[in-house]
């Protein structure tokens, strides 16, 4: 078997023209972490896209890793919305399918499609498509395999046993929790093991950190982690933040100004979007936690007394003026060369109710994912 998905998730790439990516994010050295888990489940190799070719001659399944390919999140939704196009993701995947399908007339292997936006796939059901494995891997993959039998739609077992990864991924993910399961330290420190061989940092992932475990776990876990380069986490949620203790998280990590941390805060685990934690953002704020908030437009205003980066999601023909407002918020905490050139942008696009974006999209150019570099070239080590 091999494993691929299309260029722009590969590589995890934003949605500009190859031409205007600046050369510090052109493009990751290293494949991403769904690949990864994959590859140690199946004893699999990870081929770029560009390069599957070669390797079809004998190899009769090719595993596709897919992420958000249709476009289908209230995310890109709403972004497609505003900006008027799909975003590049969904023109990778599109070329990448039309490409696989004329590769699978000429060598007749077997297509899987998984990973999170697998459920996308399944709503189309493509024909080139053999079997759309939704949900977990670690069992029901293997048993696909030996049994070469490709049903259309599967869904995947929940595992007790996990994999550790063989290699170093894009953003150097550690798994710690699946749902409410906990991965086994063991296999968090091989993990962290890996990664810090390549990264001088290790991203913990979860739906919530604060869920792992009781504090005194977690905070275990953040020390045994730090052994490996600085640790940033991916998401936390309200409802588990109360009553935590983050003094302690902020003394392990050593957390300042100059070194503060920003997961995703949602309401509780397993979503993106937040009501309003007044409470716990000022607490997270105290300890230089400084929180990356999906929140509806209306609601925006309310976290502009906090040090927080505020994602709005449209909902009302006030967006433009909200977009523009919540920049110069944003840019208070991460500061590039480019924050002026984007504020003058969404100055004029604020003004023009969202026409002068439009026009510059017809260039070519999506300032969405300008913004999606910024906050990864930040966010990725913070």
């Amino acid at each position: 078997m091999i494993l691929t998905s299309d260029y722009a998730t590969f590589y995890s790439l934003p949605s500009l023209p190859l031409r205007l990516i600046p050369n510090f994010i052109r493009k990751n050295k290293f494949p991403p972490y769904g690949l990864r888990k994959i590859e140690s489940i199946v004893n699999s190799k990870i081929v770029s896209p560009t390069a599957i070719q070669k390797f079809l001659h004998s190899d009769k399944i090719l595993g596709i890793y897919v992420n958000d390919p249709l476009a289908q999140t209230e995310v890109s939704k709403g972004l497609s919305k505003i900006f008027g196009e799909q975003p590049y993701h969904y023109k990778a995947f599109k070329s990448f399918s039309n490409r696989i399908r004329l590769l699978k007339e000429k060598y007749k292997f077997k297509v899987i499609i998984g990973g999170p936006g697998a459920w996308e796939i399944s709503i189309e059901k493509p024909n080139w498509v053999d079997t759309i494995l939704l949900g977990e891997a670690e069992i029901t993959l293997p048993k696909i395999m030996q049994n070469n039998f490709f049903p259309k739609i599967i869904y995947g077992e929940e595992t007790e046993k996990f994999f550790p990864i063989k290699g170093p991924s894009a953003f150097s993910e550690v798994e710690i929790m699946r749902k409410d399961r906990k991965i086994p330290l063991d296999v968090i420190k091989s993990e962290l093991k890996v990664q810090s061989k390549y990264h001088d940092y290790v991203n913990l992932i979860s739906d919530d950190l604060l869920s792992y475990g009781s504090e005194e776990e977690i905070l275990e876990l953040l020390k045994i982690s730090s052994t490996f380069g600085k640790v940033i986490f991916s998401q936390i949620s309200a409802i588990s933040a109360y009553n935590f203790n983050f003094e302690k998280i902020k003394s392990i990590l050593n957390l300042n100004e100059n070194n503060w941390r920003s997961p995703v805060l949602s309401g509780k685990p397993g979503i993106c979007t937040l009501e309003f934690e007044n409470e716990i953002i000022n607490e997270l704020n105290k300890n230089y936690i400084y929180p990356l908030i999906y929140i509806n437009e209306e609601k925006v205003k309310d976290l502009m007394k906090y040090k927080c980066i505020i994602i709005p999601l449209p909902s009302t023909e006030k967006y433009y003026d909200i977009l523009y407002e919540t920049w110069i918020h944003n840019s208070c905490i991460f500061k590039s060369k480019l924050n002026k050139t984007i504020e003058f942008i969404l100055y004029k696009n604020k003004e023009t109710k969202g026409e002068y974006l439009k026009k510059i999209n017809i260039r070519g150019i999506h300032l969405y994912n300008i913004f999606a570099i910024l906050i990864k070239s930040y966010l990725k080590k913070n």
